[in-house]
C-alpha cells in the first residue's frame, strides 16, 4: 500500500477546515490562493464583515508535535505579505481582517485558534 503523500495529506486537512469554517457561518472567499512566488494562503474566508486569512495544519500521528506550533514567523510574515496583496487586489484595504490557524489532528478532530498572529508592527494595510 502506497503511503499518501504530504499533499494529499495537506488537501484533506483543508477539506476539513473548509467545512468546519462554513459550519461556523464563515463565507469561503478563496482556497489555495497565491501570489506569485511570494506563497499561499490555504483558505480566504468572511466572518460577518471580517476577512480572515487561514493557515491549516494537518497532523498524521503526534510524532512531531503541536501542529500551532508548525508555523514559524518567517511563514507568517509570507502569509502577511500575500493577504496584503489579496486586500489590494480585492479593493479590501481598510477592512477588518484577522490570520487564523486551523489545526486538524490524525484523528480529525479540529483545533481553530482565531488571531493567531498579527503582522509585528501591529498594522495591517
Amino acid at each position: 500500500m502506497c503511503a499518501r503523500s504530504s499533499r494529499d495529506k495537506g488537501a484533506g486537512g483543508e477539506e476539513i477546515a473548509r467545512e468546519y469554517l462554513k459550519k461556523k457561518g464563515y463565507k469561503v472567499l478563496d482556497v489555495n490562493y497565491h501570489f506569485g512566488r511570494a506563497g499561499e494562503i490555504d483558505i480566504i474566508a468572511l466572518d460577518h464583515d471580517t476577512v480572515v486569512f487561514v493557515e491549516v495544519k494537518s497532523a498524521s500521528g503526534t510524532l512531531f508535535g503541536d501542529p500551532l506550533s508548525w508555523i514559524p514567523f518567517w511563514k507568517q510574515q509570507r502569509i502577511i505579505r500575500v493577504s496584503q496583496a489579496y486586500m489590494s487586489r480585492h479593493r479590501l484595504n481598510g477592512s477588518p481582517a484577522r490570520f487564523d490557524v486551523v489545526a486538524i489532528d490524525h484523528k480529525g478532530r479540529v483545533d481553530h485558534v482565531e488571531d493567531a498572529f498579527r503582522p509585528p508592527d501591529g498594522v495591517f494595510v
